[in-house]
């Protein structure tokens, strides 16, 4: 598990997909954190890789960023990066911006492992 002082990050192992779970804030404070944990995995080429966001009471848009940027970074190899488990509070923030319709989102995991 890796923390700062407004999120952690546990890392789970989920029938051999690596699913990313942060809680807390993900804000520009933390979201350096959770850059370095998914820009690990794209330089591994792992896909997909799911996030969990059913802990995060916040998001703002340095961690949008974090997440784009994940996403750009999977594109060459066609990785997968996949959104699970969102808050209604969170997926408003998706929704306003449009990235609900970039990002692959599952209402849970296990969909996100099928899907």
């Amino acid at each position: 598990m890796v923390t700062c002082t407004s999120m952690k990050i546990e890392l789970i192992n989920r029938n051999g997909v690596v699913v990313i779970s942060p809680s807390g804030e993900i804000d520009m404070y933390s979201s350096p954190l959770l850059r370095k944990e998914l820009i690990s995995f794209t330089k591994k080429k792992i896909s997909p890789v799911i996030v969990a966001l059913r802990d995060v009471t916040y998001i703002d848009s340095s961690g949008i960023a974090t997440f784009v940027e994940a996403l750009k970074r999977m594109m060459p190899y066609n990785g997968k990066l996949k959104i699970a488990e969102i808050p209604e509070s969170i997926m408003k923030i998706f929704n306003f911006s449009k990235l609900d319709k970039v990002f692959d989102m599952y209402e849970s995991i296990d969909d996100a492992i099928k899907g």
